[in-house]
């Protein structure tokens, strides 16, 4: 996690099975993870703002849909 003035960034990983349908993709059985990178603002306590960057290519890979 990382503070800079009013902006909060955080990076981490989801773990877990594909055991359901996944953006039209059937579920694999195999077990997943994504790496996720969220940037978020404040403003008088509030979220005002958010950015996030999610390895989708890398995780429809590990579901088979993309060769690796």
């Amino acid at each position: 996690m990382l503070v800079d003035g009013d902006k909060v960034v955080t990076r981490k990983t989801f773990r877990g099975t594909h055991g359901g349908d996944f953006l039209g993709i059937p579920a694999t059985g195999k077990p997943v993870s994504v790496g996720v990178i969220d940037v978020v603002r404040y403003e008088n306590g509030q979220i005002v703002e958010h950015w996030n960057q999610v390895d989708m290519f890398g995780l429809t890979q590990q579901m088979g849909v993309i060769p690796s």
